[in-house]
């Protein structure tokens, strides 16, 4: 999905870990959550199926009891969906309205990713090739696999080492060259 800010900037929500996007809770709702996180915790069942039953009950409530908001980077302009899922929205102040309210609590130091993608066969709606990471203002395109690959494992390689990557995925023509999660390393 996508939308254009009153600007003209275009909103894009076509991936994770945007740092433009967030979630609201109002607060009449907040300790039916909570409840229901206790509930999860305190009495789901011995096996893997209860305990995946009590999870998903939990993140089907979030889906219910939240509201989806997105901040234009350019101005500042805060688009919140209402009970009828569509976005509404609300004007910036001044020229110093903060442009990253919904950004992760951690700043710089979330952990975000980067992710890869070649085609040797291009379709009329993309590029070749490109790189789109948490730490990019915009993703990189390539017109050679050679400088998209390097670039992407420099960089892989750059923010894994400062503790700023949660996950890694390189693809050419649809085949993972490269993956990594945090979780998941040993």
């Amino acid at each position: 999905m996508h939308f254009y800010c009153n600007c003209g900037n275009r909103i894009s929500d076509t991936t994770d870990y945007l740092s433009y996007k967030g979630y609201i809770i109002s607060d009449q709702d907040e300790f039916d959550f909570l409840d229901e996180i206790d509930r999860a915790i305190e009495q789901s069942g011995p096996s893997a199926e209860d305990k995946e039953s009590a999870a998903m009950k939990v993140r089907r409530l979030w889906g219910d009891l939240t509201r989806t908001v997105y901040q234009c980077p350019e101005c500042g302009t805060i688009y919140m969906d209402n009970d009828k899922n569509q976005l509404r929205g609300f004007t910036r102040g001044n020229e110093n309205t903060e442009k990253n309210l919904l950004r992760s609590a951690k700043g710089d130091a979330w952990p975000g990713f980067i992710y890869g993608d070649w085609v040797d066969q291009k379709p009329e709606w993309r590029e070749k090739g490109y790189i789109h990471a948490s730490i990019l203002q915009e993703m990189k395109i390539y017109e050679d696999w050679e400088s998209l690959e390097c670039d992407y494992m420099v960089l892989f390689q750059e923010l894994k080492d400062k503790n700023l990557l949660r996950s890694g995925l390189l693809k050419k023509n649809g085949e993972w060259i490269h993956s990594w999660w945090r979780d998941q390393e040993s």
